[in-house]
């Protein structure tokens, strides 16, 4: 029972139970609520696979038929650009991609 102690409080035995009992109840009520967590986490995932996912881009080739290569994808890609204007500038000084 003296490897249970603290002697670096200088408390003894009087303190070791109280305080174990605390530690247990805290860590008790914490490995709870994380097993809480993870089953929410698990169930919400085991409901949201009734619905369709959209099939998988790549990560380098996923915007490749986005655009066109006609008359029609060029009007799409001016329209873009003025609507997200900030993402198509190009400093004039370094000449890089903002």
């Amino acid at each position: 029972m003296s490897l249970l102690s603290l002697p670096w409080l200088g408390l003894g035995l009087v303190a070791t139970s109280p305080g174990l009992l605390l530690m247990l109840v805290v860590g008790s009520w914490l490995l709870a609520r994380v097993l809480a967590w993870t089953y929410a986490f698990y169930h919400n995932c085991r409901q949201l696979q009734c619905f369709p996912q959209p099939p998988k881009r790549h990560w380098f080739w996923g915007h490749l038929g986005l655009i066109t290569p006609t008359e029609e994808g060029l009007k799409n890609l001016t329209q873009l650009s003025a609507t997200y204007s900030h993402g198509f500038t190009m400093r004039r000084d370094t000449a890089e991609w903002r």
